[in-house]
């Protein structure tokens, strides 16, 4: 596979072109983002919350913890940083990786920040029939369907939660070398169009439905599909009710060096046993869906994020494709998560060579 001569992008990812050094498009056309500083961003908060009246006098805001490295490192900075009163918010939806769990306690009682766990059932309600849809007719662009009843959850209950508890602050995980754009364009009937505007997804969508119309046979898993676009997508949230940020999008530049460094020495965190990666480990539906796109398409999240951290001179381009090799998700790992769930590993294995015979 053709591989960009700068990054580790393929030559079958999305909108992707080569000029005469076989640098991609991506690489070309690459911007360092400008971050305010963590100051501003202090700045900002105490001026906000000095102005505003009948709001929680014991928790300045709220941050949803996966305990993934993003929001464990959030976390972190909120309170030892900007020395923010902090109450963490976290959800089990039923594969919660038993470290994952760990790790959150661990970091919680260390950093003295009280911790608010909800449980919900609505991936587990659905993902048995979404990895059955799946497997019935085998899609790339359906593999992030699987999280289903997850996201959507995460983001409307933490701000639900904020608003009940007069918390004006909601600090959610995430950086920019994390774009995954091709998840977007894949869906779409034609994935080299990188425009972002959403019917364009839509339309796609739908396109797999015709296709396989399982998908939607479940009436509850399709509210659950429903839900999931309302909330992931076009939903806003008034700024009088809660603001909510991402502080390593504008504020904060995201150094993965810093980031693991800091995890293991101060907080206690550890990896996903079977995974050698400090990404993705916070959810075995997550494991799951890098797998089958590893499969699908022959990439991952993990081609592009090298590629991002690449661009930023975080790490070198054989430093990149030497950890593709190494933090690939094995077989292992995806039989259990089927058996945990109640599923035939062989019928997944049966689905993929389906899809390998259609792109043959």
């Amino acid at each position: 596979m053709k591989r960009c001569t700068k990054c580790i992008l393929p030559e079958n990812y999305p909108g992707i072109k080569f000029n005469e050094e076989g640098v991609c498009n991506y690489c070309t056309t690459y911007k360092e983002r400008k971050y305010q500083g963590s100051e501003a961003l202090s700045a900002k908060i105490n001026s906000i919350l000095k102005n505003k009246k009948n709001i929680n006098k014991n928790y300045d805001c709220v941050v949803g913890l996966s305990g993934g490295r993003d929001s464990s490192y959030l976390l972190y900075f909120l309170v030892k940083v900007l020395n923010l009163r902090v109450i963490a918010y976290s959800i089990d939806h039923g594969f919660i990786p038993e470290q994952t769990k760990l790790n959150i306690k661990n970091m919680t009682d260390i950093l003295n920040v009280k911790l608010v766990i909800e449980e919900i059932d609505n991936l587990k309600k659905c993902l048995k029939h979404h990895i059955l849809s799946w497997m019935h007719h085998p899609s790339p662009a359906m593999v992030g369907v699987l999280c289903t009843g997850c996201r959507y959850n995460m983001y409307s209950r933490i701000r639900n939660f904020a608003r009940k508890n007069k918390i004006l602050f909601v600090f959610l995980g995430g950086h920019p070398f994390e774009t995954q754009y091709y998840k977007f364009d894949i869906m779409k009937i034609n994935p080299n169009n990188t425009s972002r505007k959403k019917y364009l997804f839509v339309m796609g969508y739908l396109s797999q439905i015709i296709r396989n119309p399982k998908w939607v046979l479940n009436f509850k898993c399709l509210i659950e599909q429903i839900k999931e676009f309302y909330y992931y997508y076009p939903i806003r949230i008034k700024k009088s009710e809660t603001l909510t940020i991402s502080p390593c999008e504008s504020y904060i530049r995201w150094d993965e060096k810093i980031v693991i460094s800091t995890l293991k020495n101060k907080l206690n965190w550890k990896e996903y046993p079977n995974v050698k990666s400090t990404s993705r480990g916070d959810c075995e539906v997550a494991l799951l869906k890098l797998y089958l796109y590893k499969k699908t398409l022959g990439f991952n999240d993990k081609d592009d994020d090298f590629s991002s951290l690449i661009r930023a001179n975080q790490i070198s381009r054989e430093e990149a494709l030497e950890r593709l090799k190494k933090e690939e998700i094995s077989e292992e790992v995806v039989r259990e998560i089927f058996e945990k769930i109640g599923l035939n590993f062989a019928a997944l294995k049966r689905a993929l060579r389906q899809i390998t015979e259609r792109q043959a």
